[in-house]
């Protein structure tokens, strides 16, 4: 992601989030965290914000343009980002909206599994709240950082 992409990020967040990003925050996002754009013919059409954090990483936001929601691109953009973080990062974390079923389908069939649920976590209308799902990935084969010898 680079300054001039912050615009189309919020314009697409603004559309698919209850309780969107301030373009403020996509910038200084870009300043410690990996932020990256998915473009179709040079137009900004989904984003990924990644928290690196020594061996872990933290999915904080990701969203795709609604008008190519459903071909593929989200299992892309996020796969991508998922090999910028590098061998280093042996799991990542992320939250997710429980009505969010599209969003859950998409991490599991990406690895992630649910760990655990956060009551009353998000603003939902009405004043009221909604559970976080809360996933998590590990990134290498084994699951451990380890391989376990098979004797028969």
């Amino acid at each position: 992601m680079q300054k001039q992409d912050v615009e189309s990020v919020v314009a697409i967040e603004q559309q698919v989030q209850f309780h969107p990003w301030t373009a403020k925050q996509f910038h200084q996002s870009m300043q410690s965290h990996q932020c990256t754009v998915l473009e179709d013919q040079q137009q900004v059409i989904g984003f990924c914000i990644m928290q690196p954090v020594l061996d872990e990483a933290n999915l904080l936001l990701m969203a795709i343009h609604p008008q190519y929601q459903g071909q593929g691109l989200g299992y892309q953009l996020l796969t991508d980002a998922i090999t910028r973080l590098g061998e280093k990062c042996v799991q990542i974390f992320l939250e997710v909206r429980e009505s969010n079923h599209v969003a859950i389908a998409l991490y599991e069939k990406i690895g992630f599994h649910q760990i655990d649920l956060r009551k009353n976590y998000y603003p939902a209308p009405n004043h009221k709240k909604e559970h976080a799902v809360i996933m998590v990935k590990m990134t290498n084969d084994d699951g451990f950082g380890f391989r376990l010898n098979e004797y028969v």
